[in-house]
């Protein structure tokens, strides 16, 4: 075990009875209490599964500072366990940049290989009523914990959404190549895959991020055992608006992401062109990205770049007020799981303008924010316009939404996430041989 073992959290035994609690390993690779997205996922799923059972988290050595700094400062979980498997050089080499796909999860897989190595270890030691692998979230990489002979739970799993077919001459001739080619394999990859196909067998119960995807699992693979969960949540809410909308004047819009085609902002830029000359608004840009200069020329070409602010990467705490000046955040994105800044926005009382698909088009609902059909880009760009005018001239609507943003907020906060968990563990336990039928845990923990 020591070969890949860097540091294992050693702490005195559990607090209740010998037998009462069960053990579950939990694979994260990404497990960070200071971050969001994946590594806020790995964090949260340990910490809520820790309420129940007697929990041990694999997660990655590029972690570990971060879990030590908490537990001086908060002090030690009880029936919460790490261990952190070490990255090497060369798969630090290979995860530069983020290069290609079959690259960038090649470095992955080496990892993976040797965390299951320790699993395994730690499975013939203590004997885990349950396995469960957290992420990555993507299905190309389902790790190796199905190998193990305990119950596998598998996700939330996410990245079968494609590019929209029709948006990608939207983005020129290497944007629909590179996301053109990137559909193709994702397309033989989650019908192909030996692991893929390996780890769908095994899974127990397997937890899709969204009905899409869910949609996906079930059409293909005729998956019977898949519940939908959202792979992300949030940590806090905003205790009320800080501020009241005001009735008139400049309308703050809010956009954030990775600079790269399937963010889309290109389709944000469009629509703010040919304003009405008595909307006034300005466009706040937090990302960077490979596609930075290629957009800021085309808000440039576009004749509104005066209107616009590039921001790039914040602080989380500048970042943060940022979402707590907007009136309005749009999120492009042609293909996402879900997306971590939307829930950040509605947990600030920021309203969203969103394309109606994937996991953002099932959070948003008419009293949090407008979705916008995904059917063409020149009807997008019309109608994101349209929708911004609206908003713009109705300031009392948008006020309620800010409101309503704050309530759907409340619906995923991570605080829930030991009840869901438990429930579908104990579902994974007790109901081995009936694998279709569980009720959306989300859903019951929110009644």
């Amino acid at each position: 075990m020591k070969r890949f073992l860097v540091a294992m959290k050693v702490q005195a035994k559990p607090t209740a009875p010998a037998g009462q609690r069960l053990r579950v390993l939990l694979l994260a690779a990404a497990c960070t209490p200071y971050k969001s997205s994946e590594s806020g996922l790995g964090w949260h799923r340990a910490l809520g599964a820790a309420q129940f059972f007697d929990t041990w988290v694999i997660c990655g050595h590029w972690d570990q500072a971060d879990i030590q700094q908490y537990l001086r400062e908060n002090g030690e979980i009880p029936s919460l366990h790490f261990c952190f498997v070490k990255r090497w050089w060369l798969e630090d080499l290979l995860m530069v940049g983020q290069p290609l796909y079959e690259i960038h999860y090649l470095a992955h897989n080496l990892w993976h290989r040797r965390a299951f190595r320790l699993a395994a270890s730690l499975q013939r030691e203590l004997n885990f009523a349950l396995v469960h692998q957290v992420s990555r979230t993507g299905f190309r990489e389902p790790g190796y914990l199905w190998k193990l002979e305990a119950p596998f739970i598998w996700g939330p799993v996410g990245g079968t959404q494609n590019y929209p077919w029709r948006f990608l001459l939207s983005v020129g001739i290497l944007g629909a190549l590179v996301e053109g080619t990137r559909s193709l394999v994702n397309w033989f990859q989650f019908r192909y895959s030996p692991r893929v196909l390996k780890a769908i067998k095994k899974a127990r119960i397997l937890i899709a991020a969204n009905s899409k995807i869910k949609n996906d699992f079930e059409r293909v693979h005729k998956v019977k055992s898949a519940i939908t969960l959202l792979e992300i949540g949030v940590e806090r809410i905003k205790n009320g608006l800080s501020r009241g909308q005001e009735q008139s004047g400049q309308l703050r819009i809010l956009w954030s992401g990775k600079f790269k085609y399937h963010k889309a902002l290109h389709l944000l830029l469009q629509a703010l062109t040919h304003m009405p000359s008595d909307i006034s608004y300005e466009l706040r840009i937090l990302g960077e990205g490979p596609l930075k200069r290629r957009w800021q020329r085309m808000a440039q070409r576009l004749g509104i770049d005066a209107h616009c602010r590039w921001l790039g990467w914040l602080p989380y705490g500048e970042a943060i007020h940022q979402f707590d000046e907007a009136d309005v955040l749009v999120f492009t994105s042609l293909r996402d799981t879900t997306g971590t800044v939307v829930l950040e926005a509605l947990s600030r009382g920021v309203p969203i303008i969103c394309l109606d698909h994937q996991g953002a088009g099932e959070v948003i609902t008419p009293q949090c924010g407008i979705k916008i059909a995904v059917t063409t880009p020149e009807e997008v760009i019309v109608k994101l316009r349209q929708t911004i005018i609206s908003l713009a001239k109705d300031r009392a609507k948008l006020q309620a939404l800010s409101l309503g943003a704050l309530e759907r907020a409340s619906q995923y906060l991570w605080s829930h996430s030991g009840q869901q968990m438990a429930k579908i563990y104990y579902a994974a336990l007790h109901k081995p041989e009936q694998k279709a039928g569980l009720e959306n845990p989300m859903e019951e923990c929110q009644e």
